[in-house]
């Protein structure tokens, strides 16, 4: 082929050939349908995007509130420091902050708890947690080697605790209960809530140490003649009665009962209860030794 007849070729072919019709609809109901398929398939994952991300979010909602409903429980029932709290504060000055204990993780997780519980500013519960033997919430109490126990059903605070005898307080003699003031502590202390909801019977029933603290009683117009003077305080009437759960084989709530005025004045979550420090101006904290957690 010529130079010629190759130039002639080339300008006088057709570079539009015609295309079949029926290929043309095939190809185009296949875009078609590719198009709806990448269409759902986005559509279902967008569906499973939401459903996954609401159920994590109920997920994280329930799981915030179940772990930290103890520590808002404390913090609710501490936000008014009870009197058996100030005094425990008054024995157990200078001690270091109880946010120093454990790991910087579990610091944060109750600050953060803190910063949106109401009331968190003035109350002076830290690390709580749920007591599955008893029920009760023990918190920590701030700047003290202390602890308070609470009711969750009422939110109040039921005892406060410490492991340490104050050296300041002085023992004070208690004689044994007798047979018509054991039966009544039993009725009072069965009579508690906190026995009521734990379905508790009582199985012992003693007179513990009393630990006067007379330094806490003391103002500033007080004379060594006018403490002289002060009437001593009745502790005949500190009763404590041990409680235990059907099926257990020991007690673990111990309920002190001021049998003058037939009320449970602390509650305990140990049967270990080496006494009790009493102040009459400032309250009433209970005793007990170290235990393991």
């Amino acid at each position: 082929m010529t130079q010629e007849e190759l130039e002639h070729l080339l300008e006088n072919a057709d570079w539009e050939p015609k295309v079949d019709p029926l290929w043309a609809q095939a190809s185009e109901q296949r875009l078609v349908a590719y198009a709806d398929r990448v269409a759902a398939h986005r559509r279902h994952v967008r569906h499973w995007r939401l459903t996954l991300g609401s159920a994590l979010a109920i997920v994280l909602v329930v799981l915030w509130w179940t772990q930290t409903a103890p520590l808002r429980t404390a913090i609710r029932a501490t936000a008014d420091v009870p009197p058996g709290v100030r005094l425990l504060q008054l024995t157990k000055e200078n001690l270091p902050n109880i946010y120093a204990a454990g790991s910087w993780i579990e610091r944060a997780w109750d600050r953060a708890v803190a910063a949106v519980t109401p009331g968190a500013r003035s109350a002076v519960a830290v690390n709580a947690q749920r007591d599955a033997g008893t029920g009760l919430v023990r918190a920590g109490v701030r700047d003290t080697d202390g602890y308070v126990l609470v009711d969750p059903a009422s939110q109040n605070v039921v005892g406060t605790v410490s492991i340490q005898i104050p050296p300041e307080a002085e023992t004070v003699e208690t004689p044994a209960p007798t047979f018509g003031t054991v039966e009544r502590a039993r009725l009072i202390a069965l009579a508690d809530p906190v026995a009521q909801q734990g379905a508790y019977q009582a199985v012992a029933v003693s007179s513990p140490t009393v630990y006067i603290l007379r330094e806490a009683n003391r103002s500033s117009s007080d004379t060594p003649e006018s403490i002289a003077q002060r009437p001593a305080f009745p502790t005949g009437r500190i009763v404590a009665v041990q409680l235990q759960r059907e099926g257990e084989t020991t007690p673990s709530v111990t309920a002190v009962i001021d049998m003058l005025t037939r009320q449970v004045i602390q509650i305990v979550d140990s049967s270990q209860l080496d006494g009790l420090v009493i102040s009459d101006l400032v309250g009433t904290y209970a005793v007990v030794g170290e235990r393991e957690h």
